[in-house]
C-alpha cells in the first residue's frame, strides 16, 4: 500500500477545492459561510448536506456520513485511498513521489492485470459480433435485448472449444500465467484450458468501472452450470461485487430508486425499457456485504423477487443477512412478482410504467416481510405464536442497532400476544472506567471535547484536520465538529451534542465509551490538546519537508513538551 508523507497530503488537500469535487455530483448552494445540497450518500427530499469551503470538510445531518476530500473519494466513487490520494494529486498538477508507493511492482501488476482484463473483454465483445458469435446473437434476439444494451454493457462470447484464449495471446508459459491470474484460463492436466467457453459473457466491473472479471451463461444443451463466474483473484470477489453497479450508481441516486433483483438478463431487460436502477448478485445468494453496499447507496432499496416458494425462500434469507447491518434510517422493502413471472419477463409484458407502479403499490416494507416470513414459517394457533416469538428473539439477537431492534421486538410480540423481552446486559463500572483509562490520548481528547463543547472554541483552523484519515476518532470527530460549526444557537450542550451524534452513529460502540470516560479536567485537557498537537507535528517531520520548516515544527515542538510539563 502507499505511503505518503503528511506535508505531500496537507499540500494536495491545499490545493483541492472540495465544493468542485462534490459538484459534480450534487447540486450546491450558498447557505450562510456553507453550501448545502441533497445528500448523495442516502435518499433525502430537503437537502442536508453541508459543505464548508473554508475547513474543506462535508458532513449530512442525516445519515451522519463526514470528512474531506480524499474520504468523499473514496465513500461516494469507491476508491482505495492512494487513489484518491494520487487522483486529487493528479487533478492539482502535484508530481506524485516515487518513493510514495511501498511496493511500485505490485500496482504495476495490478494495472497490467487490468488492461488484460480489458482486453479480453472487447475480444469476447467481437466474437459476440462476429460470425461465431451468431448463436449468442439469436438468444440475445429471442431475449428481446437490443443494440444498444448489448454494446453500453459490452456483452459478448466465449467460443466453444479450446485453446480461443492462447491462440490469440500467445501460448508462452508467461502470458498463460498471466491469463490464468485473472481468472480466465486454468491448468488441466494436461495444460492449460479456456474457463469460459460458448458461454454468453458478462463483463463484470468494480464500483470505479473497471473489468474485474466475467459472468458466463451456457449456450445450448451442453451439461455445464448454467453460469460460471471467474474464480476468486485479488481483485474479484464475488460476494462484494454487484451487477450493475458501476453503471447504474448515478442514475440510481437521481431517481431515488433501486431494485435488487436475481439475475444479469434482469438488470439489463430493465435498462431496455427505461430503468437502469437494477443491481443483481453474482449468480449466488446475495450477502451481508453486498447488501451493506445497496444500503449505502440508497436507503430504501427493493428487493425483487419470484412469487413462487423459491423466491420467498431467497427473500427470507436475503432479510436474515440484512439484519446485522440494518438501521433505523433504512427502510427496504419486498416485491413478490405474480408466480412463473421475473423482472424480464414482467417488464416486457406491462412495460416500465406499469411496472414502475407495480414497485411502488405492491412492494412492502421490510419489518411487515419479516412479520409475514415469521407466521409462514411458525404456523397458526398458541403453538404457532410460541414458535414465532421464539424465532423472533433469536433473529433480534443479530440487529445492532438496539432502536429497531426494540420496534421490531415489541411489534412482535402484539402479534404473537407472547411478550419477547430484552436481554439487558449489567454494566460494570470497573470495566467503563479500564477502558477509558486505555484510551489513545486522541479519544481522550475527543471525549473531552463531547463532555465540554465549549472547548471547540479553543481549536484552530489547523486543529480541524488534526484526525483526518485517522479512524474512529475520525468519525465522531468530525461530526461533532460539524454540529458545533452549525448549531444556531452558537451554542450547545454536552447532552444535545451526544444526542445528535447518537442520532448519526449509533453503530460507534466508541461513542458510548466516551461519553461514558471518568470526566476530562481543563488542566488534563490542555496537556491532551498539546499531546495531539505534538503528534501531528511528529509525523510531519517524519515526512519530507525542508530544512527551514523542519526548524520551525522543532521549535514549536519543544514550546508544547514545554506547555504540557507546566502542566503537570
Amino acid at each position: 500500500m502507499a505511503q505518503f508523507s503528511p506535508a505531500f497530503l496537507d499540500e494536495v488537500l491545499a490545493r483541492t477545492d472540495l465544493a468542485e469535487i462534490i459538484g459534480r455530483h450534487v447540486e450546491l448552494k450558498r447557505s450562510g459561510s456553507n453550501l448545502m445540497g441533497l445528500c448523495p450518500f442516502h435518499h433525502e427530499k430537503s437537502p442536508s448536506f453541508s459543505v464548508s469551503p473554508d475547513k474543506q470538510l462535508y458532513y449530512c445531518f442525516g445519515c451522519g456520513k463526514g470528512g474531506g476530500a480524499f474520504q468523499f473519494l473514496m465513500e461516494h466513487d469507491g476508491y482505495a485511498f492512494p487513489e484518491a490520494v494520487e487522483y486529487l494529486a493528479e487533478k492539482a498538477g502535484i508530481e506524485v513521489p516515487r518513493q510514495a508507493a511501498s511496493d511500485p511492482g505490485e500496482t504495476e501488476r495490478r494495472n497490467r492485470a487490468f488492461e488484460l482484463l480489458l482486453k479480453v473483454a472487447d475480444l469476447f465483445a467481437r466474437q459476440l459480433a462476429g460470425e461465431k458469435g451468431v448463436v449468442a446473437r439469436e438468444y440475445l434476439n429471442h431475449r428481446k435485448l437490443p443494440e444498444k444494451i448489448i454494446r453500453d454493457y459490452k456483452l459478448g462470447y466465449a467460443p466453444a472449444g479450446y485453446g480461443f484464449l492462447q491462440h490469440c495471446f500467445g501460448s508462452d508459459a508467461r502470458t498463460s500465467a498471466q491469463l490464468e491470474s485473472i481468472g480466465v484460463l486454468f491448468k488441466g492436466d494436461h495444460g492449460y484450458v479456456d474457463r469460459f467457453r460458448n458461454r454468453l459473457m458478462f463483463p463484470i466491473r468494480d464500483r470505479r468501472g473497471k473489468t474485474v472479471g466475467f459472468g458466463g451463461r451456457i449456450l445450448g444443451d451442453e451439461k455445464s452450470a448454467k453460469y460460471l463466474n471467474s474464480p476468486e483473484t485479488p481483485f474479484f470477489h464475488k460476494s462484494d461485487l454487484l451487477y450493475g453497479l458501476a453503471e447504474h450508481r448515478e442514475e440510481i441516486r437521481r431517481r431515488r430508486l433501486l431494485l435488487v433483483v436475481e439475475g444479469y438478463m434482469d438488470v439489463l431487460a430493465l435498462a431496455a425499457h427505461g430503468l437502469p436502477i437494477g443491481l443483481a448478485p453474482l449468480g449466488t445468494a446475495i450477502g451481508e456485504r453486498q447488501i451493506l453496499e445497496i444500503l449505502r447507496l440508497h436507503d430504501g432499496p427493493v428487493f425483487c423477487f419470484d412469487g413462487d416458494r423459491a423466491g420467498r425462500q431467497a427473500a427470507w434469507r436475503a432479510l436474515e443477512r440484512m439484519l446485522p447491518v440494518l438501521k433505523a434510517e433504512h427502510s427496504p422493502r419486498f416485491l413478490y412478482l405474480p408466480e412463473g413471472e421475473d423482472p424480464d419477463s414482467l417488464v416486457g409484458k406491462e412495460g416500465s410504467e406499469a411496472f414502475s407502479k407495480r414497485i411502488e403499490r405492491e412492494a412492502r416494507p421490510v419489518m411487515e416481510t419479516w412479520l409475514q416470513g415469521l407466521r409462514n414459517i411458525a404456523g397458526q394457533g398458541r403453538d404457532g405464536d410460541a414458535r414465532m416469538a421464539k424465532k423472533a428473539d433469536t433473529m433480534l439477537k443479530s440487529m445492532t442497532d438496539h432502536f429497531l431492534a426494540d420496534a421490531w421486538r415489541n411489534e412482535a410480540s402484539q402479534k404473537t400476544g407472547v411478550p419477547i423481552t430484552q436481554k439487558f446486559i449489567k454494566s460494570d463500572a470497573g470495566t467503563v472506567r479500564l477502558k477509558a483509562d486505555r484510551m489513545s490520548a486522541e479519544e481522550k481528547f475527543v471525549a473531552g471535547l463531547l463532555q465540554n463543547p465549549a472547548r471547540f472554541s479553543a481549536l484552530t483552523d489547523e486543529d480541524s484536520r488534526v484526525f483526518l484519515d485517522t479512524n474512529p476518532v475520525n468519525g465522531i470527530y468530525t461530526r461533532a465538529f460539524f454540529i458545533i460549526q452549525n448549531s444556531r444557537k452558537g451554542e450547545i450542550s454536552s447532552a444535545e451534542l451526544m444526542k445528535k451524534l447518537a442520532d448519526s452513529a449509533t453503530d460507534d460502540p466508541n461513542l458510548a465509551l466516551w461519553s461514558n470516560a471518568p470526566d476530562i479536567e481543563d488542566e488534563v485537557f490542555s496537556n491532551l490538546l498539546a499531546t495531539v498537537r505534538a503528534n501531528v507535528i511528529r509525523r510531519r517531520l517524519k515526512g519530507g519537508i525542508g530544512l527551514q520548516e523542519a526548524v520551525e515544527l522543532k521549535r514549536r515542538l519543544n514550546e508544547l513538551d514545554g506547555q504540557r510539563r507546566g502542566n503537570e
